[in-house]
């Protein structure tokens, strides 16, 4: 009775692992685990970024996993509580009049409009040059926007308007330098094209850049043109996401924070894999990209029904979760050399030793 346990333990961890094995290397199910956004918005909140919270998680409660979350529910009801009270509103759009910046869709207006009115130009130059006066740090950064804003202005009334594509670009521009979401890059080209326009009287070298980010604006709004605009590293990047904008609308950034940047690096392959496909993936994280992209877009979907159908193997699909854990612990040696082991135990070494 023994012996017979004995060889069926052994029979056992090869099948076992086996077939662990076969799974890591071809469907790699211990790399799919689907991204649980509460703990991020709860993070957010406690931080009091609302808008950033409600974003991230309206993004995961299109899906059937997070659909149902009472948890998940509970939360987005107080973030549009305290979004949409009175005191905040009213907040935010004198956060945007009085500093320029806000993260909300009023605060945000009442300081493009205060740009649009000369107010926000003269009333960040009057703050650096006070700044400058009292011998501390000057924003170079906006100077130089303040600059090119004041030239725009100007253009923009002997020329009828045709110089507003600037006026919004320095606008966003300089909503994005308040809340540190202007990358190094565009810091620089800012504070150097600056002094050309202050000696020319000439914005037309820095059209391009500002006729990029309109694009960019009308597509998916301010905000996510800021949250992209602060992940670039050059120009041609910044004209990259914005067609991706195009195609992925003000998903787009969520996408690249989700995808590791994946979705631009890999934006001629992915452009034919069907969207709702691309956001399944992004529920898993970056992994959930590298094997859409390395198995195909049938394979990943095949993939994430098996892994529904196992999720419901033994008692609440505990026996597939230790299954799981399994495969993210065991390496590919392990395996095979418990494989082995198991193998060299199962022969009948004594009739093999009489026989010999």
């Amino acid at each position: 009775m023994l012996k017979l346990l004995y060889k069926l333990l052994l029979i056992f961890v090869f099948i076992l692992s086996a077939t662990l094995l076969y799974q890591k290397n071809t469907y790699a199910y211990h790399t799919l685990v689907r991204i649980d956004p509460i703990p991020h918005t709860k993070t957010l909140i406690a931080q009091k970024k609302y808008v950033d919270a409600a974003e991230y998680l309206d993004y995961f409660m299109t899906f059937d996993y997070m659909k149902e979350n009472s948890e998940a529910k509970a939360l987005q009801k107080t973030i549009a509580q305290k979004r949409n009270s009175l005191s905040y509103l009213s907040e935010k759009v004198a956060e945007g009049f009085r500093t320029g910046t806000s993260d909300e869709i009023l605060g945000q207006a009442s300081a493009i409009g205060s740009d649009f009115l000369l107010i926000g130009d003269l009333r960040d130059l009057a703050l650096e040059g006070a700044h400058y006066y009292k011998h501390e740090k000057v924003d170079k950064v906006l100077v130089a926007l303040s600059t090119v804003g004041l030239v725009a202005s100007a253009s923009t009334l002997f020329t009828l308007g045709s110089s507003t594509v600037v006026k919004s670009g320095v606008s966003v521009l300089k909503l994005a330098q308040k809340s540190k979401r202007i990358p190094i890059w565009l810091s620089k080209y800012l504070v150097r094209e600056a002094k050309q326009i202050r000696k020319t009287k000439n914005i037309a070298n820095i059209k391009p850049l500002f006729s990029t980010l309109d694009t960019l604006r009308k597509e998916i709004g301010v905000k996510e043109t800021l949250k992209l605009l602060s992940q670039t590293q050059n120009f041609k990047e910044l004209k990259d996401i914005t067609k991706l904008a195009k195609r992925y609308g003000k998903k787009t950034a969520t996408l690249l924070t989700l995808s590791n940047k994946t979705i631009l690096t890999y934006a001629k392959q992915l452009s034919k894999i069907d969207t709702k496909t691309i956001a399944l993936a992004s529920t898993y994280g970056t992994s959930g990209f590298t094997h859409l992209i390395k198995g195909g877009e049938k394979n990943f979907i095949k993939t994430t029904k098996r892994l529904k159908s196992y999720a419901k193997v033994g008692y609440k699909g505990e026996i597939w979760k230790v299954f799981l854990w399994l495969m993210q612990h065991l390496s590919d040696t392990m395996l095979i050399v418990m494989m082995g082991i198991a193998s060299l135990l199962l022969l009948p070494w004594k009739k093999f030793l009489r026989f010999t």
